[in-house]
C-alpha cells in the first residue's frame, strides 16, 4: 500500500527498481541460446523489436516459445503426453544447469508445465469435436422429421379418402331411393284420378 508521505510520482521509482529486480532474476533463470538466421527472417525480427521498442532477443524467445506451445498441440495425442512427460522431468536438471551457469544456488521453476499443456489442448480438442457432432445432429433429425412429415401428409390422405367414401355411397343411394318411391306416388295419384272421374259421371236413370 502506498505511503501516505509518498507521492504518486515518487511510487513511479519504486515500481522501476521492482521491475528492475524482476528482470533481473528472470534472466538469471534463462539459459543462452545461439540461433544462426536467414537474412530475411533476421530483417523481419529487427523490424518488429524497433517497432515495438523491444529486445530482439525478447521478441525470439516469445515467438519460439508460441511456435513449440503450437508444435507440441500438433502432434498425435498419445505421443503428446510421453513428450511432456520426459520435457517436465528434464527442466529441473536444465534448470540447475542454468543457475550454474549464472553463478546461482537454484533456478525456481514451474513443475509440470507441459503436462498441463497437454491436459489444455486435449480439453480443447474434445470440446471441439463434441461441436462437430452437435452440428451434425440437426441435419439428421431435419431428414427424421421430413419423413415423418411426409408420412403424417400420406396418412391425412388415405383418411380424407375413407371419409368421403361413406358420403359417395350416400349420395348414390340418395336417388335410387327416389327412384323408389315415385312408383308409389304414381299410382295414389291414379288410383285417387279414377274415384275422382266416378264420382263425377252421372248416375243412370236406370239404374237399380
Amino acid at each position: 500500500m502506498q505511503d501516505i508521505d509518498t507521492t504518486s510520482t515518487q511510487s513511479l521509482v519504486d515500481r522501476y527498481y521492482e521491475e528492475e529486480k524482476a528482470k533481473r532474476e528472470r534472466e538469471q533463470t534463462l539459459a543462452a541460446f545461439t540461433m544462426r538466421m536467414d537474412a530475411n527472417d533476421l530483417a523481419m525480427l529487427n523490424v518488429i523489436a524497433r517497432r515495438f521498442r523491444k529486445n530482439r532477443d525478447e521478441i525470439a524467445q516469445e515467438v519460439l516459445s508460441n511456435a513449440l506451445i503450437d508444435l507440441f498441440a500438433r502432434l498425435d495425442a498419445g505421443e503428446r503426453k510421453l513428450l511432456a512427460r520426459d520435457a517436465d522431468e528434464a527442466a529441473r536438471s536444465l534448470a540447475d544447469e542454468i543457475a550454474e551457469e549464472n553463478g546461482i544456488h537454484s533456478v525456481e521453476i514451474k513443475t509440470g508445465v507441459w503436462a498441463n499443456h497437454d491436459r489444455q489442448i486435449t480439453k480443447i480438442e474434445r470440446k471441439k469435436a463434441k461441436m462437430q457432432e452437435s452440428g451434425n445432429r440437426p441435419q439428421s433429425n431435419s431428414a427424421d422429421n421430413d419423413d415423418a412429415d411426409t408420412d403424417d401428409e400420406a396418412a391425412a390422405q388415405t383418411g380424407n379418402q375413407t371419409d368421403n367414401q361413406p358420403m359417395t355411397a350416400q349420395n348414390d343411394s340418395a336417388p335410387a331411393a327416389a327412384m323408389t318411391t315415385e312408383p308409389e306416388n304414381t299410382d295414389q295419384s291414379t288410383e285417387e284420378t279414377t274415384e275422382h272421374k266416378e264420382e263425377s259421371q252421372p248416375m243412370s236413370m236406370f239404374g237399380s
